[in-house]
């Protein structure tokens, strides 16, 4: 039965001349209140006399107030004469209801404890409510009036609300000093406590802090193991201390937690919010939950640790050169302008050049070209410290190798120095290959300079390189060093076989360390490769995969400028401008500021605005010195606007110049791309035979899709169905959509290939490449009715008759791609 069918029942039989005592408890804000609500509609319904009374905390020393009130007195005024009894025997039949039981006054609850025991003789139903676990509520006078009960009701625990904080604070004001501290210490604790770290939180012993916690029980505030029972009980405890409490609270319990065994990272967490610095065993706690938060992938985390340890030991020395050296590590992947300034500032506390030398041979070198100018100055001191004393011991020499690099990489990605960095290269990369890594590190720098210069020819470079890499285990801490430049020389050579398994390992090494930062990285590098692949659909793919997984934090540049390149060689809108905001931003860096501007120019509504900023970056381009026609293709996408604009002198000029670069640099695919767009805009035999060259070339090239292109356009010129359907075929098989595919219908035929459905779009593309019906099944992994079904529905949309009218009907669009 619940609670109002017990109270229905006792008021039936009041009709019978018998009363009875109704008993309601249970725990803060399980709807007493409601009940007693209930109780007494319920009563009126039966025309049966309510009287009601409620104790309170504050009235407690008012002897018979509670009676008072059932007599509907002044609480000043005397006791009514012949006492309770008497005033149920002339008030019924009747309802009393007498709420929080537990802070009535003494002299009412004996009252109402005679009474109880007569209520058999009398029509009169007494409803008294007990809230558990409020002072009073275990009193003997209060058992007494409830071991006379007919029935006890226990109410349910609530679920609390946002609605119920006004009852909490009530109720917690009402709480002794004692049982105050030992939910204050609760909430400081979380729930990463046990009944003995909270009673030394709250300075209460075991017993008292064991009571407590009973009583909040019985309240519903807590549950057990010894935790809040909902939030807004924790909220309520949290809001309602003092400040000057909170602070001292959190100081001393992330103490008790160390000294309890509690794990690094339990305590390190808290430490962020303590004030007041804790001394060296705060500095140790936080080393080491800093490396077990990068040993699960997790540096942001492990930076906040480390930082929060400098601020427990500010004086400048070896111990805080350390402390850098740690946090720099850390921040590499997530903040590198940040950890490079960090190794500078610990280069300056260290006495001896060895070490300055070390510190310095880690900052990472793309790092260098975004660290402030102070940053550099200190890595160009120390290399002429080295220089100075021209070290003969191993060790040192293999530092003053590193520190070259780094100092030599920053050189080549600034304005005003390039010159100096080209001059230094020689001729041709004719050196003794390096023995150590160092020297290895060294000339990979030399070989990006020599490749972003184009001084040599792609074939030395890349023989150079793969040589390198094949020397560089593929661990997930190359992105932090000079061989990460290899992955954009290999690119641009067209060599990307061996760096492309090299990528994989290392990607698979950083999944099974954790190695967050690195792999966002290594997704990069493997977008390089995947574009200069001519895998443009699966490299833009996992660009937005990198631009997702790196959420609001920022990306180096190096990664920024390969998934530019993505986007501008793609023409996809919606990447182009998610970039644009984030290298904006950051145009100070030379790359990014010439990404920025190819960003611009491929994105621009107005041709003339798209040229501006082409143009720009192309200037950009030049003053650095940075004239690799594979890596910047600025003059391809001008030549393309002034094409469609009519300037078809202009076009043709940067044609020429664009291959000109591409013949002294030699790649494949730079030589055939630049052929191919060169042979688009000459008519006659002449833009025939180039067109024949650039697909001659691209057969030697990694980038299959640009063969495509050069096949399609060769196809078209001469009527040579083969090339187009092995042109269809080989894109494909890229997983791009068929050349075909990328012209716009003409003017009022083929109007309804917009209109194909995904599937009979993926059949109709493989069609046009040369597929049968049953080769089309077989790769659809469907059967071939199926094929044929789309066929005919895509025939009907297109208005043709069959396969030989699929090319005419969606033929048409521009020359230059």
């Amino acid at each position: 039965m619940t609670g109002l069918d017990v109270i229905e029942t006792a008021l039936c039989l009041t009709r019978s001349g018998t009363g009875s005592l109704v008993v309601l408890r249970g725990p803060l804000g399980c709807g007493r209140s409601a009940a007693l609500k209930d109780a007494k509609r319920l009563a009126e319904r039966m025309d049966v006399r309510v009287l009601r009374a409620a104790g309170a905390r504050q009235e407690r020393h008012f002897p018979f107030g509670v009676v008072h009130q059932l007599a509907g007195e002044e609480l000043s005024g005397p006791p009514r004469p012949g006492g309770l009894h008497e005033l149920l025997v002339a008030a019924g039949p009747a309802l009393v209801t007498v709420d929080d039981l537990q802070w009535a006054d003494e002299e009412s609850v004996r009252a109402l404890a005679r009474s109880a025991g007569r209520l058999d003789r009398i029509p009169v139903v007494m409803l008294v409510c007990v809230r558990d676990g409020d002072v009073g509520s275990g009193s003997s006078l209060v058992e007494q009036v409830v071991r006379q009960a007919a029935h006890v009701v226990a109410l349910e625990r609530p679920l609390l609300a946002e609605s119920s904080k006004r009852k909490v604070v009530a109720c917690l004001r009402a709480q002794p000093p004692w049982v105050r501290s030992v939910l204050d210490a609760m909430a400081v604790l979380g729930d990463d406590s046990d009944v003995g770290l909270i009673a030394s939180l709250a300075e209460v012993d075991e017993v008292g802090c064991t009571t407590a916690l009973r009583a909040m029980d019985r309240l519903g505030l807590v549950d057990r193991p010894p935790r809040f029972a909902h939030r807004v009980v924790r909220e309520v405890v949290e809001e309602t201390m003092a400040p000057a409490d909170r602070v001292r609270l959190q100081a001393v319990a992330v103490r008790l937690l160390h000294d309890a065994g509690r794990p690094a990272e339990v305590v390190a967490g808290r430490l962020p919010a303590v004030t007041v610095t804790q001394g060296p065993w705060a500095v140790e706690v936080l080393r080491t939950a800093a490396a077990a938060a990068m040993e699960r992938g997790a540096p942001l985390t492990a930076v906040e640790y480390l930082r929060r340890a400098l601020l427990e030991h500010p004086r400048a020395g070896a111990r805080r050169a350390t402390l850098l050296l740690e946090l720099a590590a850390a921040e590499r992947g997530v903040d590198r302008a940040a950890a490079a300034s960090h190794l500078s500032v610990a280069a300056q506390m260290v006495t001896t050049t060895r070490e300055r030398a070390a510190i310095a041979a880690r900052i990472v070198p793309g790092a260098l070209v975004e660290a402030s100018s102070a940053v550099r100055e200190v890595v160009r001191g120390v290399e002429n410290e080295l220089r100075v004393a021209q070290p003969h011991d191993e060790v040192l020499g293999d530092l003053a190798l590193r520190v070259e690099a780094r100092s030599h990489h920053a050189e080549c990605m600034a304005r005003h120095r390039f010159v100096r960095c080209v001059d230094r290269l020689g001729e041709r990369p004719d050196e003794p290959f390096p023995t150590t890594s160092a020297g290895r590190e060294l000339l990979s720098v030399r070989l990006h300079c020599a490749t972003i210069a184009s001084v040599w020819r792609a074939d030395e470079v890349a023989a150079v390189a793969e040589r390198v890499l094949a020397h560089a285990p593929p661990l997930p801490g190359h992105v932090h060093t000079p061989i990460a430049t290899l992955v954009t020389t290999l690119c641009a050579a067209g060599s990307l076989d061996a760096v492309s398994v090299w990528l994989d390992s290392a990607m698979e090494r950083s999944l099974t360390a954790n190695a967050v930062a690195e792999q966002v990285f290594i997704q990069a590098e493997q977008v390089s490769v995947l574009l200069h692949r001519g895998r443009i659909t699966a490299a833009r793919s996992r660009a937005e995969n990198v631009l997702t997984a790196a959420g609001t934090r920022g990306l180096a540049s190096e990664v920024l400028v390969a998934l530019a390149s993505v986007a501008w060689e793609s023409r996809d809108d919606h990447l182009v401008n998610r970039l644009v905001p984030l290298v904006r931003q950051r145009t100070h860096i030379p790359a990014l500021s010439v990404a920025h501007q190819m960003l611009c120019g491929v994105a621009a509504a107005d041709p003339q605005a798209g040229l501006a900023h082409l143009r720009d970056a192309g200037s950009q381009a030049e003053e650095l010195g940075w004239r690799n026609p594979v890596l910047y293709p600025w003059r391809s996408e001008v030549a393309r606007i002034l094409w469609r604009r009519g300037d078809v002198a202009a076009a043709r000029e940067l044609a020429v110049e664009q291959h000109a670069l591409a013949l002294r640099w030699g790649s494949a695919a730079g030589v055939g791309k630049a052929l191919c767009h060169l042979g688009s805009m000459i008519e006659g035999d002449a833009g025939v035979a180039m067109l024949r060259r650039a697909v001659s070339v691209l057969e030697g090239s990694a980038n299959r899709f640009e063969l495509a292109r050069a096949l399609w356009q060769l196809g078209r010129r001469t009527g040579d169905r083969h090339c187009v359907a092995r042109s269809s075929l080989m894109a494909v098989e890229c997983g791009e959509r068929p050349p075909v595919a990328w012209e716009e219908p003409a003017t009022g035929q083929g109007d309804g290939g917009r209109d194909l459905t995904g599937a009979q779009q993926r059949v109709v593309e493989l069609a046009l490449a040369g597929r049968s019906n049953q080769e089309i099944a077989d790769f659809m992994q469907v059967g071939v009715r199926v094929v044929e079904k789309h066929l005919t529905n895509a025939y009907r949309r297109l208005g043709v008759q069959g396969r030989s009218g699929l090319s005419a009907a969606l033929h048409g669009g521009d020359p230059v791609r």
